[in-house]
């Protein structure tokens, strides 16, 4: 028991000096995956006592997936290969493409049904809150890995300014998303009115509500999460 568990903590997969895949690396995915899963075990209970609720909720969680499986590969790469600033960049911008998918899922909790004496109300708050939450997670750890890759590939500063960038742009894309009902794939497959609807409704009230505050909400718990993992006290 003692030896399997001494190659366990030792195992990683490896196709080079040093390993571009460690089982340390993989970890939070693991970790995000099994979470992922609860959430959707919500959902299954609430269809065998109900009816499913959206599933458009399954399909909004496995689309905070796609930033941080991209985030995670360009961690990977600038590790194991150095600064590659073009395939960063590359990177970078799918990777935005698809980040706002992740704090959306917060304006999925409008959808609640209001009474108080139903139990359903109640599963479906705890339910929507969870998604939301697993959802958000996944975009906050997809930014903490590209602040860190942008900061090896370019510099400290560049990094810095990416990172502050990326909270209006997530709240830009939430408004892009739930009001004016545009997904990621417009970004690439009609880039032309893609572009047209951001530039006509920038002065729009919801858009400048949303791209602030949920901006403000990024950033503070994008900032807690970093304090919670690189804060130390240095005697």
């Amino acid at each position: 028991m003692k030896r399997s568990s001494s190659w366990w903590q030792r195992a990683r997969f490896s196709i080079a000096e040093p390993p571009i895949l460690s089982l340390e690396s993989i970890y939070p995915l693991l970790m995000l995956a099994v979470l992922s899963l609860l959430a959707l075990a919500f959902h299954f209970i609430r269809i065998q006592f109900s009816e499913a609720v959206d599933f458009s909720l399954d399909w909004n969680l496995l689309l905070s997936w796609i930033p941080l499986l991209i985030a995670f590969f360009a961690k990977a790469i600038s590790k194991r290969f150095g600064p590659l600033p073009l395939v960063v960049g590359i990177l970078s911008v799918v990777w935005l493409a698809f980040f706002p998918n992740a704090p959306y899922m917060i304006t999925d909790l409008v959808h609640l049904s209001v009474n108080y004496e139903s139990d359903r109300t109640w599963h479906d708050t705890i339910m929507l809150f969870y998604y939301a939450q697993i959802s958000l997670i996944n975009g906050l750890v997809s930014l903490y890995w590209f602040h860190g890759t942008w900061n090896r590939t370019y510099s400290k500063r560049t990094g810095t300014i990416l990172l502050f960038l990326s909270f209006p742009l997530g709240g830009l894309g939430v408004f892009l998303g739930r009001i004016l009902r545009l997904n990621s794939w417009d970004f690439f497959h009609k880039p032309g009115q893609f572009f047209l609807n951001v530039f006509e409704n920038l002065n729009d009230r919801t858009a400048l509500l949303l791209i602030v505050e949920f901006g403000m909400l990024l950033g503070t718990l994008y900032f807690v999460l970093w304090g919670l993992l690189r804060f130390r006290v240095r005697r």
